[in-house]
């Protein structure tokens, strides 16, 4: 009677078990090549640069035509394109240049190529795109606000598809990738500097209105320019 009893109590224990849902194991981590960023192609890489180019080069050319400025290198050249008569774009190209060996230097002879490429093709398109474009009924808060947006947008574009724009975006995107600073609070205390030096060679107001554009394009870049929101590389 004992042993029926036990054989019994452990069929009934053994059923029990089968009966009761078995809990999912969850999948291990993946590894290796599988857990690797998206590449960009060629392609992509050719397309991303092209968008940031125009987009940077627009941005440009309305605060060209407002006579204001940006921050970064581009805020010098112009300063010295208003100061001296020469084109903006010669002189972007020239101030840029020693920044070219820190590219090289630090981010690689593919990054420092398309860096070059960036900027003089952004020379180029700011200097003829008043040929093409008219900027007449342009209000400058307007367009500063609408420039710092558009060149915020074609530095991200830039920086994600292995490029910038020359000068201090060039530093910005190295401490950026080697620390995790925020490119965009870095370019700001530059911008914080040349604003301050711009306000004893420009009115007031166009001052102001180019601080304005100025904040705008930091805070976007800041704000948008972040890594673990983009899987490609």
């Amino acid at each position: 009677m004992i042993g029926i009893a036990m054989s019994t109590s452990t069929t009934s224990t053994a059923a029990s078990s089968a009966s009761r849902p078995i809990a999912p194991v969850a999948p291990a981590p993946v590894r290796g090549p599988a857990a690797s960023p998206v590449r960009h192609s060629w392609i992509d890489n050719l397309q991303g640069q092209f968008f940031g180019v125009v987009m940077v080069a627009f941005g440009m050319s309305m605060l060209h035509s407002l006579g204001l400025i940006i921050g970064q290198i581009a805020g010098v050249a112009f300063l010295v394109s208003y100061g001296s008569g020469i084109s903006f774009g010669l002189a972007f190209t020239l101030i840029n240049l020693p920044f070219y060996l820190l590219a090289a230097l630090r981010m690689g002879a593919a990054f420092t190529w398309r860096t070059l490429a960036a900027v003089t093709a952004v020379s180029l398109l700011t200097n003829i795109a008043g040929n093409y474009i008219s900027y007449r009924h342009l209000d400058p808060a307007v367009g500063a606000v609408l420039a710092g947006l558009c060149v915020g947008i074609g530095l991200i574009a830039l920086f994600r598809h292995q490029a910038s724009c020359g000068g201090m975006s060039i530093l910005a995107a190295y401490v950026q990738e080697r620390t995790g600073f925020k490119a965009g609070w870095l370019l700001m205390g530059f911008d914080l500097a040349l604003f301050a030096t711009a306000a004893w060679f420009l009115p007031m107001e166009r001052v102001l209105y180019s601080l304005a554009g100025a904040i705008t394009m930091n805070l976007f870049v800041a704000w948008n320019h972040r890594y673990e929101w983009y899987i490609a590389r």
